[in-house]
């Protein structure tokens, strides 16, 4: 079969504008994934920037309570902390964070100076100002942190690796 020039010229014409049609559906369709892209991006700036606001908006909560100002007080007179302090700094802790505590004893059956060291860790209190508000050393302060996250992850972490848990609870 011979083809005529015409039908060669109309070969070539549909071939060129299937080509063409190739070419502006795959433009068309990665600028669709790239808007898709950068409102996916967006959204997770935006979703971080509520948690940060969330955060923030929770340690306002817990920093100005009377339990918090109280173990502030505590800290400067050296004291540690009394008992009905420990359940009050627990219901905020518990009303800020929802079911903290549930958390913490779903993972390892802690003894109270593991809970109150994470309720602390929980609250941004120091190292230092958590050995003063229990009544033990820095040393059993670290050991604990240490301790627990062996416990509960079943490897050596560093006082830190358990401190950032907490916090990501």
């Amino acid at each position: 079969m011979i083809l005529t020039e015409r039908e060669i010229f109309l070969l070539v014409i549909c071939a060129v504008i299937y080509i063409t049609l190739f070419v502006v559906t795959i433009q068309y369709h990665r600028r669709k994934i790239q808007l898709l892209q950068s409102r996916l991006d967006n959204i997770h700036a935006m979703q971080k920037m509520a948690v940060i606001e969330k955060r923030e908006n929770d340690m306002n909560t817990i920093f100005s309570s009377p339990v918090y100002l109280r173990m502030k007080q505590h800290l400067n007179e050296g004291q540690s902390m009394r008992n009905d302090d420990w359940h009050e700094l627990a219901e905020v802790v518990n009303t800020v964070y929802n079911g903290f505590t549930d958390k913490l004893y779903s993972l390892y059956n802690m003894n109270d100076q593991d809970y109150y060291v994470s309720l602390l860790i929980k609250v941004r209190i120091a190292p230092k100002d958590i050995a003063t508000l229990t009544a033990h050393s820095k040393e059993s302060v670290a050991s604990t942190r240490s301790r627990l996250y062996q416990k509960v992850f079943g490897k050596k972490g560093s006082t830190k690796d358990w401190d950032d848990f907490i916090l990501s609870i």
